[in-house]
């Protein structure tokens, strides 16, 4: 990075086009933020944002005003629209006047937002030149509001007003059941389903900010909170009620009442429709019709008929692309009307695939992941470079949007703070491409914490980089599944490594260190710092439950192993263990709450006190010297029987 370019103001995202000029533009109470003639609410709203972001960050105290002409009124900050769409925008800093051209109202407010960066410490602007525009017309983020957690409305609100900070202008909310259906009041019943006035709400919010609240519902796969209910079981395609059947006329009376009911909340004109992972179409009451549409053939049929009912809200379907891949030779067969979603959420991947959707002129958006799921802290490297490739693969081939995700698989332990950096190293990547990561971690730690030090994005990096124990899971981070793990059985245990264990133990513990050193640069976000905090803490408790784990099913396996002294140190660090691990489960319920109504926190709840229980009961045997029987044969860490274990982890007992 040469020395020209280091010595530019820090900004996020990164303008397309900047110029520093000589010389600055000291701002001072009084001086207007000057609307033209032409100017409507919006716009209004958007002046208002710069005033009040003078006001909060500078102590500045700015009028808006509108003029017909800014003739003869001196210094000022002029804002003009040029039309009522679009989103380039250009900004002039020179002598006492500053001047935004956008092409239209999120334009506007997209200048607005790279004002307040570009305001010094001093209340002073530098003289420049910005010329700037996004490469992909639809920006977002998707966050999972169905596997466990919730937000409550306050932070949804905040989201928005992140997504506007981050030039981001989709929102998604991943909707299986936790929405409160009149007409199907068992649905979502205990979840803290969100209501119909909050997405109401939340709709009118972002539209004033120029973000677009897109309606998402799961349609076919992942329907097992529903089809567990036995007024819905008979819609389901196998017994493994995870499936909607396509051949039960119930299954469209069933997604006909849901969409009836939740579409009027969005003004969007988009819906999405999900039907990914359904694992087991076309398997039980589905399979004559399977058989005679051919294949893929079934989901095919399945998304025409949710394109029907799409069309009576006047929407246009959107549809992950998972299944649709499986037989390519099909996909030109769902027509223009349907937006493709394309997702894979590790590092390595034919990111190029989507050149199937191009080749057919068909719409398409990449979603990539915050690869935060599976995990107690995001596996930053592997997001990094996640959406990094998919921008590129996007930019390439002609994608309409990037959508990071962000799941819940499990419970939805994963605290949402965590995911502020890939949130917005995907909207610098949707925006205008790569940034040298030190100048982005500098300018993510100012935006969102207020931290010009850059250390708050280095406390990231640093935790993010750390999830070796000395096996692999796929789509998930070792050290979760230690701290998860019970020691009867000991699954995930038996796969560390002592050795690894301690080096990652380390390094983690020095993290520690430097985040705790580092509170009073999360001040943008106090709450971020105790996620941080707990991850670490929750990180280091794995660990260290690992290496006792190993050591007590040695014990198991051979008695003779650990004398009287030994089998003493090791119960007392079981009984330790299971009292973090109480006090550990205290402060994430008061973490979830701080941003989540209580939802399904049981889900988590219920697994963390099964670890409990097997710790105390490891500490009993040692301590009455009774090892168990030594844990069956292990089964080895492929996806299917790592799911498997899962599932039964968080299933009540």
């Amino acid at each position: 990075m040469s020395n020209e370019t280091d010595a530019l103001p820090l900004l996020l995202p990164r303008p397309r086009h900047f110029e520093m000029h000589i010389g600055r533009f000291r701002l001072r109470d009084g001086i207007p933020i000057v609307l033209d003639a032409s100017a409507n609410d919006t716009d209004f709203t958007s002046a208002c944002a710069l005033r009040d972001a003078l006001l909060r960050n500078h102590g500045l105290r700015l009028p808006v005003e509108t003029h017909a002409h800014r003739d003869g009124i001196g210094a000022c900050i002029e804002l003009r629209r040029e039309a009522d769409a679009g989103e380039g925008y250009r900004l002039r800093v020179v002598g006492d006047h500053v001047l935004a051209i956008a092409s239209g109202p999120a334009a506007l407010r997209y200048a607005i937002e790279t004002l307040i960066q570009l305001v010094d410490t001093h209340g002073a602007l530098p003289a420049c030149l910005v010329d700037d525009a996004p490469d992909f017309p639809k920006r977002g983020i998707m966050l999972d509001v169905s596997r466990g957690k919730v937000p409550t409305p306050e932070t949804l609100h905040a989201l928005v007003d992140l997504c506007v900070r981050l030039k981001l202008n989709v929102l998604m909310l991943y909707v299986e059941h936790t929405f409160r259906f009149r007409r199907h009041p068992k649905i979502g019943a205990g979840a803290s389903p969100l209501e119909a006035e909050v997405l109401r709400e939340l709709d009118a919010y972002a539209a004033a900010r120029h973000v677009e609240l897109v309606p998402n519902l799961q349609s076919l796969g992942h329907m097992d909170h529903i089809l567990a209910l036995p007024e819905y079981q008979r819609l389901a395609e196998t017994d493994a009620r995870w499936t909607l059947a396509c051949a039960e006329p119930g299954s469209y009376e069933l997604l006909r009442d849901l969409y009836d009911e939740f579409l009027p909340n969005f003004r969007s004109r988009l819906f999405c429709v999900d039907c990914d992972e359904p694992w087991d179409l076309g398997r039980g009451k589905s399979k004559a019709m399977a058989d005679a549409l051919g294949p893929g053939g079934l989901l095919l049929d399945h998304v025409k008929h949710l394109g029907e009912l799409a069309r009576e809200h006047r929407r246009q379907l959107m549809v992950w692309a998972d299944f649709v891949h499986k037989h390519p030779e099909r996909i030109a067969e769902f027509g223009r009307d349907v937006i493709f979603l394309d997702w894979w959420y590790e590092a390595e991947h034919d990111f190029d695939e989507v050149r199937r959707f191009a080749e057919h002129d068909l719409a398409f958006w990449v979603c990539p992941g915050t690869s935060s799921w599976n995990c107690l802290f995001p596996r930053l490297d592997n997001a990094v470079t996640n959406i990094s490739r998919w921008a590129d693969a996007g930019r390439r081939h002609g994608a309409g949007g990037l959508l990071v995700t962000d799941w819940g698989d499990f419970g939805h332990y994963n605290l949402l703070g965590n995911s502020w950096l890939p949130y917005a190293w995907a909207a610098q990547q949707a925006w205008s491409g790569e940034e040298a990561p030190a100048r982005f971690d500098r300018a993510f730690s100012r935006l969102v914490f207020g931290d010009a030090s850059g250390e708050s994005a280095r406390c990231y990096r640093e935790l993010g980089a750390v999830h070796d124990a000395g096996f692999e899971i796929f789509n998930g981070s070792a050290l979760q599944f230690l701290f998860f793990d019970d020691l009867d059985r000991a699954y995930f245990v038996r796969g560390a490594k002592p050795a690894v264990v301690r080096k990652s133990r380390a390094r983690i513990e020095r993290t520690r260190k430097r985040l705790a050193a580092a509170k009073a640069r999360f001040a943008g976000d106090p709450v971020a710092h105790g996620e941080l905090l707990y991850a670490a803490d929750a990180s280091i408790h794995a660990l260290r439950k690992a290496l006792a784990g190993l050591d007590y099913v040695a014990w198991r396996e051979r008695p003779d192993k650990l004398d009287t002294k030994a089998r003493r140190r090791l119960a007392d660090e079981c009984t330790r263990l299971a009292k973090e691990e109480r006090a550990l489960l205290a402060r994430l319920h008061a973490l979830w709450l701080a941003r989540s109504r209580p939802s399904n926190f049981e889900l988590t709840s219920r697994r963390l006190r099964r670890s409990t229980a097997s710790l105390a009961r490891a500490a009993r045997a040692l301590t009455a010297n009774r090892p168990p029987a030594p844990p069956p044969a292990h089964e080895g860490f492929s996806p299917g029987v790592v799911i498997r274990a899962l599932r039964d982890a968080v299933a009540p007992q």
